[in-house]
């Protein structure tokens, strides 16, 4: 089967980091600094100059959603943690600082296998419905769900369903225009998936302006923690994540809900 673009992108990009593509040893010791890896220098990326990390390839999001992660209760009950899609940084770092309790997940987890972290296959349209309810301690995942061949919402209400009272469900969506759109038909061209929803792979666009109005009901039971509680506007700008990240709706947002207790 051939791989999604996506896939084939991400895995180029493995490739490097495994194979030396390491930031120099002249780091700058002033300036924004990862808070993933430490690096302090960024490179370009298409058309944004200096917005990814050389060190660990993050992006803003990324480097948002680890210091989200540094402020909230990962495992409440000792409940295991999900990552889905697992940036590498990041999965490192809560490897290394939950153990067994850190879980990592993919569609396709071969892309993973060169990395040295184990990541185990997880289907967001199929899996979901077989893990019991109140099971886990918390999830993330960023820029995910407009690659899910199947219904967000559903998607969206399942995860919920099966994090624990006083879990967490941190995610991250791209938005591309003001209003929701989807076509899952596999007729589409990759041009024709570019131009309608951004990118070649993608299947659905998130609209700022009707976000809530989708899948705003998705989260019944859970309350939003606003993120500037989380992430003062000067950590933001330290890690080269511009300050308007802390504001709702646009693409580098980070979303946390906290499940409420019955």
């Amino acid at each position: 089967m051939k791989k999604p673009l996506r896939l084939k992108r991400f895995a180029k990009f493995l490739l490097r980091r495994l194979n030396g593509d390491r930031p120099p040893v002249d780091e700058p010791t002033t300036g924004p600094q990862c808070p993933i890896c430490g690096s302090r220098r960024f490179g370009d990326f298409r058309n944004r100059v200096g917005v990814r990390c050389v060190g660990c390839g993050s992006f803003e999001r990324s480097r948002l959603l680890w210091m989200v992660l540094n402020q909230i209760d990962l495992t409440p009950g000792n409940r295991p943690f999900f990552h889905v899609a697992p940036e590498i940084g990041i999965a490192r770092r809560l490897h290394e600082r939950l153990g067994s309790s850190y879980r990592a997940f993919d569609f396709s987890p071969e892309i993973y296998e060169r990395v040295g972290l184990p990541v185990a296959r997880l289907d967001l349209c199929q899996d979901l419905h077989e893990l019991t309810a109140d099971s886990i301690g918390g999830i993330c995942h960023v820029h995910v769900l407009e690659h899910v061949r199947c219904d967000a919402k559903a998607v969206l209400r399942q995860i919920n369903r099966v994090i624990a009272p006083g879990g967490y469900h941190v995610f991250g969506v791209p938005f591309w225009g003001h209003r929701y759109r989807e076509d899952m038909s596999p007729t589409l061209t990759d041009a024709d998936r570019l131009s309608r929803f951004g990118h070649e792979d993608h299947v659905r666009a998130f609209g700022a302006r009707d976000f809530m109005e989708h899948f705003g009901d998705a989260f019944e039971g859970m309350e939003p923690v606003p993120l500037p509680g989380l992430v003062d506007p000067g950590t933001a700008i330290h890690a080269n994540v511009p300050q308007r990240a802390l504001a709702p709706l646009n693409t580098h947002h980070i979303f946390v809900y906290r499940k409420l207790t019955r």
